[in-house]
């Protein structure tokens, strides 16, 4: 019989174990999905992302124009004239000769030219197009970041104030009925009114908390619609229960972990991309000093022939094909100070990039450190939840059987309120630091 007994305990414990599972994990997934929900939407219609997304599409636009400067130069030129008539003058200017001119001229020029070789200017320049994009891309990644732990905090936020309003508005469900009971103790003569007054007090002063916490979730509620693009209303936000929030079990990582994660942080990406950028500003500025080569080809049909005297009323038509060597001298001595200025920019990037390597463990470091805080104060105020439950349960006992003044009980109710809303602002802390810690490591 006792090894029946102890193998229906052994049973139900392992069922009772599987249903807690498998609804922490629906809780999990229920926060995830709703938190998931609110980062589509806010990639969808926040302003900020737009504008960034806009961005990315500017620069691989300015990549496609980088790559044209390969293209051939083709030029064409026509045009038409009236030309008057010439005179001849001797070399003192004394005497002269008017020269018939035919009065008809015309003049039609195309030149096609082909870059050869930039000196690295083209191919640093299509460089630079890219690695501009990468940047558009990484700003609207560090942005999406950003707009994802605004939105968690407000989410956490809005959650954390609707605890509160539940709290106070049990309190003061609890405190009601204890006036109610006062009355009854008034009438048979074992209450005095002061005590039933100091407690409509107390219940007021829940009903003011409890109005002030729905009045500031309709602002938070506001802001979070707003950094959701969803302002009009379109978008109805789901507020999940708190024995949801309650029963969520974050995954354990140690802070080497974390570390490690971060590696790939977003910020870090940038550092790394502006040094590079530093370093193909540099190309750009050499490339200048070098000579640049083309391949040119003309076609001319001109006329008349002026060159001729007298003038020949007929169209010159000649073309050539060859090579075209240019060079700026001027570069000589004003590129070098740009190049000595890219060169010092490329070291200060390099310092930049040491001093966000620090800036980013410094902030995981302190992420998973705040992590630990949150989980050490929700287990403290839950005991102290419990000890206040149990304090106030007491001191209410005392007091219907007259051994306890209206003092004691006021003060055990706010200690008990205390304790609740407390609790209820450790649960959202926990849940928010977690999504800090990933914020840190560049990963929510």
């Amino acid at each position: 019989m006792i090894k029946r007994q102890r193998c229906r305990l052994l049973l139900t414990g392992i069922l009772a174990s599987g249903i807690f599972s498998v609804s922490t994990h629906a809780q999990c997934a229920a926060l995830e999905e709703s938190i998931h929900t609110l980062f589509c939407q806010a990639e969808r219609s926040n302003a900020t992302l737009r504008t960034l997304s806009d961005a990315v599409s500017e620069s691989q636009a300015g990549v496609a124009t980088a790559k044209g400067e390969w293209l051939p130069e083709i030029t064409g030129q026509a045009s038409v004239a009236y030309l008057g008539d010439a005179r001849l003058w001797n070399r003192h200017f004394g005497e002269s000769t008017a020269a018939p001119m035919p009065h008809f001229g015309n003049n039609f020029a195309l030149r096609a030219q082909q870059t050869v070789y930039s000196g690295g200017a083209i191919t640093n320049g299509i460089r630079m197009a890219r690695q501009q994009q990468q940047m558009a891309e990484l700003n609207a990644d560090k942005a999406r970041l950003d707009v994802r732990l605004l939105i968690v905090g407000l989410y956490m936020q809005l959650h954390s104030l609707g605890n509160s309003q539940t709290v106070y508005d049990t309190n003061a469900r609890l405190a009601s009925r204890l006036i109610e009971q006062m009355r009854k103790r008034h009438e048979q003569g074992v209450a005095l009114r002061n005590d039933i007054t100091r407690y409509e007090l107390q219940l007021q002063q829940l009903l003011l908390g409890s109005s002030t916490m729905a009045d500031r979730r309709n602002i938070v509620e506001h802001q979070l619609l707003t950094a959701l693009g969803a302002a009009d209303g379109a978008f109805s936000l789901r507020i999940l229960p708190d024995s949801c929030l309650a029963a969520i079990l974050l995954p354990e990582a140690d802070e080497e972990e974390w570390h490690r994660r971060a590696m790939q942080h977003v910020s870090l990406q940038k550092a790394d991309l502006a040094f590079s950028m530093s370093r193909t500003q540099e190309r750009l500025e050499r490339s200048a000093m070098i000579p640049k080569i083309a391949v040119v080809a003309e076609d001319h049909l001109d006329g008349p022939i002026t060159v001729e005297v007298p003038p020949v009323n007929k169209n010159l038509n000649y073309w050539y094909v060859g090579l075209g060597v240019s060079y700026n001298f001027s570069s000589l001595y004003k590129n070098r100070r740009k190049l000595r200025q890219a060169e010092a920019s490329t070291v200060v990037a390099k310092d930049r990039q040491t001093l966000t390597m620090e800036h980013v463990d410094d902030a995981v470091h302190e992420a998973y450190v705040c992590l630990g805080t949150a989980r050490t104060e929700l287990a403290t105020q839950q005991k102290s939840v419990q000890l206040a439950t149990e304090n106030y349960e007491v001191v209410a006992r005392r007091y219907e059987n007259g051994l306890a003044i209206i003092t004691d009980l006021t003060d055990a109710a706010n200690m008990k309120l205390s304790a609740e809303l407390a609790l209820a602002n450790a649960r959202i802390e926990l849940l928010y630091a977690y999504f800090k810690l990933k914020y840190a490591a560049g990963e929510l």
